[in-house]
């Protein structure tokens, strides 16, 4: 309640028989519906009298203190058309339905065979399309393995053991498979409805493993390119998973690399993920949370790896992962910019780096990420990963601000209504 500003009684609710993940869900999209196409206002507003001094003063000075009381309009598209024409329209949000956690499918309660009804209902009853679902989040939702989340404090209240590392079940392997449109011989079955693609964020290294070797490979073995998301991540500094399997028990808070650059949890994607998502066409994003992006807990003050830093170290860790293969063209090798965009978490709990607090100060990330890269070109001799001059580096920052993501929602939006 103090920490996330929840009110008490919404606790009391959420802890009661009464709470139903299911019935969550489908409040969610009756609320989004309700406000499309609806000039809404947004106000940042502060709970109590403390808070309100002290946030308040930090609020004021910032640079865009009048754009914290902000309007607009939002559509949620039914068809790859629509949603063109909802990008191409000014002062519109074309807003992309995604799900956290397929807990939400009820996996509180009933059986699989309900929880199988649960996605045939979204797929066929609900009126806009799910573009992706992260298919685990922080606790067990008995369908496959979670990653180490919390800090050493949080774990303290905040119990994740129960399937912490673990890895899928068989109510898992049925469930990502109907949300795929597989069968059980990974092949696509019309009867399933539109795809649903998976988020890999928050699963644990060990499933993320029997996902790829079960589903992903063999669907690229037969010429089935299902592209793998991780949503909002840092870099581990690891090459393998199995490195990160065999590293669970080093999880600690503060527990880095040996470059000390990249926080090695296994909640962060490692080389072989990069790859993974480079061979499906998939897409990286970057979250803007300072424990992910391997800031230490000493440098809460802006300076060192509190800034565009921390953005950097993951974005080439990435590139590494792919720059480093010998069996690949350089310009093969450069499609991996092509990969990597923005998932800042902004609307998770996240402390974010100092000098990206929100999505108001993303120009001013732009700027410094072009003014960065651009350093380190010129500092190389005038070619880094691909980049020969500025022009280069300015397209592949626009593209990692705002164009993979849109061209990679238009590529594969689920075309099934109208």
């Amino acid at each position: 309640m103090f920490i996330m500003r929840i009110p008490d009684r919404m606790i009391d609710y959420f802890q009661s028989p009464h709470y139903s993940y299911w019935e969550a869900l489908n409040d969610k999209l009756d609320f989004a519906i309700s406000r499309e196409g609806k000039r809404s206002r947004n106000r940042i507003i502060i709970p109590g009298f403390v808070r309100n001094v002290f946030e308040s003063t930090e609020r004021r000075r910032s640079k865009y203190p009048k754009l914290l009381d902000a309007s607009g309009t939002y559509k949620i598209p039914t068809t790859k058309q629509k949603l063109k024409d909802a990008l191409e329209e000014k002062d519109t949000i074309a807003m992309v339905l995604t799900i956290e956690g397929a807990h939400s499918f009820g996996t509180d309660r009933g059986t699989v065979e309900d929880w199988l009804a649960h996605v045939d209902f979204v797929k066929k009853q609900w009126a806009y399309p799910v573009f992706f679902v992260t298919f685990a989040h922080h606790f067990d939702n008995k369908l496959c393995g979670h990653a180490h989340s919390f800090p050493d404090i949080s774990a303290l209240i905040l119990d994740q053991s129960k399937r912490l590392n673990g890895k899928f079940t068989s109510a898992g392997w049925r469930m990502i498979r109907k949300l795929l449109s597989l069968n059980a011989q990974n092949e696509e079955d019309p009867n399933e409805g539109y795809r649903i693609l998976i988020d890999v964020k928050h699963m644990s290294a060990d499933s993320r493993k029997q996902f790829y070797e079960k589903i992903i490979k063999p669907c690229l073995a037969k010429g089935l390119t299902i592209p793998v998301i991780a949503s909002h991540n840092g870099h581990s500094g690891r090459k393998t998973l199995d490195e990160l399997i065999a590293n669970y028990g080093q999880e600690k808070d503060d527990s880095f690399e040996p470059t000390g650059k990249l926080n090695n949890w296994n909640i962060n994607v490692c080389d072989e993920d990069v790859q993974i998502i480079y061979e499906t066409k998939g897409l990286l994003g970057l979250s803007l949370d300072q424990r992910i992006m391997g800031v230490p807990k000493k440098q809460k003050k802006t300076g060192k790896q509190n800034t565009i830093v921390a953005v950097w170290n993951t974005i080439e860790a990435s590139l590494k992962a792919i720059y480093d293969r010998t069996d690949l063209s350089e310009e093969a090798k450069f499609k991996v910019w092509d990969c990597i965009t923005l998932g800042s978490d902004f609307e998770g709990f996240i402390d974010p780096i100092n000098e990206f607090k929100t999505a108001l100060e993303y120009v001013d990330l732009k700027r410094q990420l072009i003014d960065f890269i651009e350093t380190k070109r010129t500092a190389s001799g005038g070619t880094l990963y691909g980049l020969t001059d500025t022009q280069d580096t300015e397209q592949v920052v626009e593209n990692i601000c705002v164009g993979n993501a849109r061209r990679f929602v238009v590529e594969n939006y689920p075309d099934f209504g109208s």
